[in-house]
């Protein structure tokens, strides 16, 4: 998809931090809690006694895996967690580090087998799916699908873990099976904006169009603020020559988001094909206004200018590129202004600069040798200056590239002596 993006659920910074604060609330408990009885028999002192030397011994090696994991000694910390899981079995936070630890050393059913303890020692899906997320944002990917299914075994009707699981699904390209994750998070969860954005998306995918706009739909009923959403269903119009839907949403889209120079630019095309060339102007320059270096938006606007017959305008705007390109250019920018050349070139050309066109088409050529309409132009220009060897060079250059210079090969013909 060409601006595929599907957010990750929504959950605020308290829920992410729920899984430590939890944690060090298991901690305290197991500190204080069997010490805040009240009289005891000389049978239960003792007992007593035992539980809280088994706590302290379990809180050192915690403490003793924490250091060592922070410092990463990382064999050390596995060591220390899993003497730590032997000492207090029900603990959740020995299994969540062993999980992590195991899993980075490539001990990957270890791993498993400690998510599951993790499972048992603390059987809540919400709590499950934030280890997930934690193990995600840490790039530990593989890791934090194994704790989704973990958590949908444990609460198949919980649809977040379904959500995030569908949606790493749809990041690895797994189609299939991240659609049937999120509508299954949909059918539990009607109400879920994300989720049928990401069917959206995917369904765009698979070039199935007219489900991904029912579902973009849906996605922006629910929350009309989904910026991207309603971009990519606007573009989908607009694949789709439903012009007028495709300028109300790129419109409301505007009202949502006035500085966002893609929603500005891609109105501007659907004016355009509308015929409102007027208006298809106003939003390329406001789009540029609002990026400068957005090269798509100042191609588009030099071609309609052009089309206009403004040609000095056009040559302009296409100068200005050159003003606001980073230095040093990186290569998604090199291959930008090489497009920005050659359009300068043909504007110079239209202008009748023919100098000017063919320092702007060469300067394409040395970026882009086997770029076929910068040789046939070049062709065509020292045609005109009846410098015909070099037309005759760019001609069959272009010709070897697939350019049709058929009519420009038989003018050279009738008015000089074909090279050998």
């Amino acid at each position: 998809m060409g601006d595929r993006w599907i957010p990750h659920c929504r959950v605020s910074r308290w829920a992410i931090a729920l899984v430590r604060i939890t944690a060090g609330l298991v901690l305290i408990l197991a500190l204080i809690g069997p010490r805040e009885s009240g009289f005891t028999t000389g049978a239960e002192a003792l007992q007593s006694e035992s539980d809280a030397e088994g706590i302290d011994d379990y809180l050192a090696q915690v403490r003793a895996g924490t250091a060592a994991y922070r410092a990463q000694r990382f064999a050390e910390a596995t060591q220390a967690f899993a003497m730590a899981a032997t000492l207090q079995p029900s603990e959740p936070l020995p299994y969540r580090y062993l999980a992590e630890l195991h899993w980075r050393a490539e001990r990957y059913e270890a791993a498993m087998q400690a998510v599951g303890s993790l499972a048992s020692a603390m059987p809540d899906a919400y709590f499950l799916d934030q280890v997930g997320r934690v193990f995600e944002e840490a790039g530990l990917g593989g890791l934090a699908i194994v704790v989704y299914q973990e958590t949908i075994r444990l609460d198949p009707q919980f649809p977040s873990a379904r959500y995030n699981l569908g949606r790493m699904s749809l990041e690895a390209g797994e189609l299939e099976r991240g659609i049937a994750e999120m509508q299954e998070a949909v059918r539990l969860h009607p109400d879920f904006p994300e989720a049928y954005q990401a069917l959206g998306m995917a369904y765009t995918e698979q070039g199935r169009y007219a489900a991904a706009i029912v579902h973009l739909t849906r996605a922006l009923e629910l929350q009309p603020d989904l910026v991207v959403v309603r971009n990519h269903l606007g573009r989908l119009y607009l694949a789709q020559g439903r012009l007028e839907e495709a300028i109300k949403s790129f419109r409301v889209l505007i009202k949502h988001a006035p500085d966002v120079p893609e929603a500005r630019h891609n109105l501007a095309v659907a004016y355009a094909r509308q015929g409102l060339q007027d208006l298809a102007i106003e939003q390329f320059e406001e789009a540029l206004r609002l990026r400068p270096d957005f090269h798509a938006a100042r191609l588009d606007l030099s071609a309609l200018l052009l089309e206009k017959g403004r040609v000095r305008d056009a040559i302009d705007t296409l100068r200005a590129a050159f003003t606001v390109a980073p230095q040093p250019l990186e290569t998604g920018d090199q291959r930008d202004l090489v497009d920005v050349h050659y359009r300068l070139g043909v504007a110079y050309s239209m202008a009748g600069q023919r100098q000017e066109a063919i320092q702007e088409l060469e300067a394409v050529l040395r970026v882009q040798p086997a770029h076929g309409a910068a040789h046939a132009n070049l062709s065509r220009l020292y045609f005109q200056l009846q410098n015909f060897e070099q037309a005759w060079r760019h001609a069959r250059r272009a010709e070897s590239l697939g350019l049709p210079v058929a009519e420009l090969l038989a003018a050279l013909r009738r008015v000089s002596v074909e090279p050998p």
